[in-house]
């Protein structure tokens, strides 16, 4: 990993009671990182440790790719919007289809996958509004439009995994009867990279696709973006 850059200064991660489940490997978040490499290092992790079983119950893993930002200092010429969005949607194809080939785990596991900051989307319907996903053997292969919100996902996580509710708030909440079936589903290939990321030098998969290149370039984005100095924000999490 010598090859890219430092990651941004955070609290030794040995001093958390979280160190001893959490891969030390994975790049937390810095924005010049592409999710795809994220993605390789879970996969390492997966592959060397519980690829013939023993995965944890339950495993939080951060793509953070969709944030954006880092124009300047990106890797492999992921360094525009739409870059890093096609490479986030990558590298959760990725993990979802690593899971789905996998003898051991393919019919006994759920993948939840929920955006943060999604009071940014503001739409016709309501500006906190935003999509989630589910993939498993026994998702519907469909559109659910059963309004849900984030508790209802943890209290859905906490019914499958069989433990009570830590508070008032996901005890009251509605697990997510709907977008299961009782039949299993099958779904195609996912890991198909957006042709925008043909545009960057990430190790993609053939046939080469042709270069499209709908946004200003990374130097464009480097300058309007220059003022927009945020805080570091400190996350407490589980893994990535």
């Amino acid at each position: 990993m010598t090859r890219f850059p430092a990651a941004p200064s955070w609290p030794p991660l040995r001093t958390s009671p979280l160190a001893p489940f959490t891969d030390q490997y994975f790049r937390g978040f810095d924005p010049s990182f592409p999710d795809y490499y994220r993605y390789k290092e879970w996969e390492r992790d997966f592959d060397t440790n519980y690829a013939t079983g023993g995965l944890p119950n339950l495993s939080l893993v951060r793509f953070m790719h969709d944030h954006t930002g880092n124009f300047a200092t990106s890797i492999d010429l992921v360094n525009t919007p739409d870059r890093d969005q096609a490479d986030n949607d990558y590298a959760v194809g990725l993990l979802v289809e690593k899971i789905a080939n996998s003898p051991v785990y393919k019919n006994n596991t759920l993948i939840f996958v929920v955006e943060d900051d999604a009071q940014d989307g503001g739409d016709h319907v309501d500006s906190h509004r935003t999509i989630a996903f589910v993939a498993g053997a026994y998702v519907k292969n469909a559109l659910v439009s059963t309004a849900y919100n984030t508790i209802d996902f943890v209290r859905t996580i906490e019914e499958v995994l069989g433990v009570q509710p830590m508070n008032l708030n996901d005890a009251l909440a509605t697990p997510m009867a709907d977008i299961f079936t009782r039949c299993r589903t099958e779904s195609g290939p996912l890991r198909r990279p957006a042709s925008i990321l043909y545009c960057t030098n990430l190790p993609l998969p053939a046939p080469i696709q042709p270069c499209t290149n709908p946004t200003p370039d990374s130097r464009y984005w480097a300058r309007v973006t220059a003022g927009l100095t945020l805080p570091m924000r400190i996350a407490s999490m589980a893994g990535p």
